[in-house]
């Protein structure tokens, strides 16, 4: 695929409103026709915002490819899954858990138990986003599995990450000598 041939966005940093209208941006310049590349490396930040960025990736027309660098984190690797085609390059990894619920209550007994049933569903909608990728390599994968992986922080080499079906490709870095 040559330059010619695609868009391209990077987007690099945490997941909020900044990369949200970044990515927001870009693919409403984008042609529509070409595919979309986009240049990822993130420690990850705000699920809403990856639930927003997930979704606008999913409307782009054309074929969507996410290239991974360094590390992708948290709800960065939910981003990730939005792509058509995801590769990740040799030196990157790949961090995903269910992470920190986000705002406390208001004190309010009610409240805090709305947002804790919030938090229930942001974390089925985050495992039910792994298992899809996860059971196309691996179909008796089952969500206890993934609620496992989720619970505390795990890390994922390239090679862990295709084998898990979080990614499609190891991408080739050309090396040269001096």
């Amino acid at each position: 695929m040559t330059e010619k041939n695609k868009n391209i966005i990077n987007l690099i940093g945490d997941i909020d409103d900044d990369f949200f209208r970044k990515l927001a941006v870009g693919i409403s310049e984008a042609n529509q026709k070409k595919d979309l590349e986009i240049v990822l490396m993130s420690d990850g930040g705000s699920v809403s915002v990856a639930r927003g960025a997930y979704d606008l990736i999913r409307t782009f027309e054309s074929n969507v490819y996410i290239k991974c660098f360094g590390e992708v984190s948290s709800s960065a690797t939910l981003v990730l899954q939005a792509a058509d085609f995801r590769i990740m390059y040799p030196n990157a990894k790949l961090m995903i858990h269910v992470g920190e619920n986000g705002g406390g209550g208001s004190g309010h007994p009610r409240n805090d138990e709305r947002l804790q049933e919030q938090n229930k569903i942001d974390e089925t909608w985050m495992e039910d986003i792994y298992l899809k990728k996860i059971r196309e390599k691996k179909p008796r994968f089952t969500r206890k599995k993934i609620k496992d992986m989720l619970e505390y922080d795990t890390y994922l080499n390239p090679k862990e990450s295709l084998e898990f079906g979080l990614i499609d490709e190891i991408g080739v870095v050309k090396w040269w000598s001096v």
